[in-house]
């Protein structure tokens, strides 16, 4: 099982926003959403038009990661908006104070439209080339009042008013639906979320690129926190220099669960001030987001050498990923891979092994297509990467869990990882 990408610079370029790269040589491609699959799945719905409104989907389509989305999720408005005759091109819609982030997008877009009241004073004319675009599209000659005017706007501007338009209804609200039902009343408007979901269940090589490189970016802060721990180290230490190293690579950590020895039973509880000693074991179970892409690892690590049950439990997790990873298969269902997951666990030693699920897709959200679990019957596809895990908790030791990413190829699949994956001895 050869690694996709082992290289610490090809990493770091990769990390930092396509915006701010200066004469990389790193050799990695642009990243680039898969256009074929989403225009296939639009012809066979007879979609025209496509409107991304979740701080994902936006990003997927351009490359921007909104601010108002991210900021206000429950009331912000952002769009992105494809054709089905420009795939390639979208359009961005935001609030005049957020629009500059069209300056940020990695894809080319067709264009850019503001709402809303936002000044920015023009006094000096000699503008940069950023400068004056940004005068263009959020002067008072490209604007509107309203959000859903303005996507109406980009909606008849594309000639999709007559046709069935899907909208990823994570960031729409239901009156903003029947609002648009309005502006454009000839216009079918159909759930548009689902379509990218499928869309985004197979990456690209850009992607997966993007994926290997969120996973170094989270091994970096693994080590990081490996570095100080000894007795007397806390749980609290031991997050924070997690996450300052990921934050150091320009990583955004979104759950750094780290525990110490039965504690991790309850993993998903705060940090605290217990500190480390020796025969103690960690538990690390940490995800965040690099350039938009999620990281989602595990690992335990011992203080000195782990107690006789910690290691073989742990040895029969990793029994379990192992097979995985070396058995999954374009065409085999979730529920399949679940099933040969727990086996191999059960097998190696923990004959009661109980899980819901084993494993899920991963990408803009950490939780893409598919779900590893045994009522799935959603197939796996070449270029799907799963990200295969197999904890167990169990009160008065704690927990051994282990978790990578992988990418599934026609007759072999790729490890994104490189940090060991045996239990680590400090």
């Amino acid at each position: 099982m050869v690694p996709l990408m082992s290289d610490r610079d090809t990493c770091v370029d990769l990390a930092i926003p396509p915006h701010s790269k200066k004469d990389s040589n790193a050799g990695s491609q642009p990243r680039k959403f898969n256009s074929d699959r989403l225009l296939k799945l639009m012809d066979e719905n007879d979609v025209g038009a496509l409107v991304a409104t979740s701080v994902e989907n936006v990003f997927y389509l351009t490359g921007i990661h909104s601010v108002a989305l991210d900021m206000f999720p429950h009331s912000g408005n952002c769009y992105a908006v494809v054709s089905r005759d420009n795939i390639l091109h979208p359009y961005f819609i935001c609030s005049r104070c957020e629009v500059d982030q069209f300056l940020d997008a990695d894809v080319q877009l067709s264009g850019a439209m503001a709402y809303g009241e936002f000044a920015r004073v023009f006094d000096d004319p000699s503008l940069t080339d950023q400068e004056f675009r940004l005068k263009e599209v959020s002067g008072d000659d490209n604007f509107t009042n309203e959000p859903v005017e303005a996507l109406a706007t980009i909606l008849r501007d594309i000639g999709a008013q007559h046709s069935r338009i899907a909208i990823d209804r994570g960031g729409f609200r239901q009156h903003q639906i029947s609002s648009l039902a309005e502006h454009l009343p000839r216009a079918g408007i159909i759930e548009g979320a689902e379509l990218l979901r499928a869309t985004r269940k197979v990456k690209t090589p850009s992607e997966v690129d993007a994926i290997s490189c969120s996973a170094w970016v989270a091994q970096m802060g693994i080590k990081a926190a490996i570095s100080i721990a000894r007795p007397g180290v806390t749980e609290r230490d031991l997050v924070r220099e997690f996450e300052i190293e990921v934050a150091k690579h320009g990583g955004r950590p979104r759950f750094t669960l780290i525990k110490i020895g039965r504690a991790a039973v309850a993993g998903q509880t705060k940090p605290t001030s217990i500190p480390l000693k020796r025969g103690d074991s960690i538990w690390f179970d940490v995800g965040g987001v690099v350039n938009g892409y999620w990281y989602d690892i595990a690992r335990v690590f011992t203080i000195g050498d782990p107690p006789g049950k910690t290691l073989a439990y742990y040895n029969a997790m990793l029994a379990g990923e192992q097979r995985a990873i070396e058995e999954a298969r374009p065409g085999m269902s979730g529920r399949e891979l679940f099933e040969l997951t727990v086996e191999a666990v059960r097998d190696a030693g923990v004959p009661h092994y109980t899980r819901h699920h084993v494993g899920h897709g991963i990408g803009v959200e950490v939780y893409d297509k598919v779900l590893i679990r045994p009522d799935s019957n959603e197939l796996i596809e070449e270029g799907t990467v799963v990200n295969i895990e197999t904890p167990y908790y169990e009160f008065g030791m704690g927990a051994v869990h282990v978790e990578d990413p992988f990418v599934v190829g026609r007759t072999e699949n790729r490890l994104l990882t490189t940090l060991d994956r045996t239990i680590g001895i400090i």
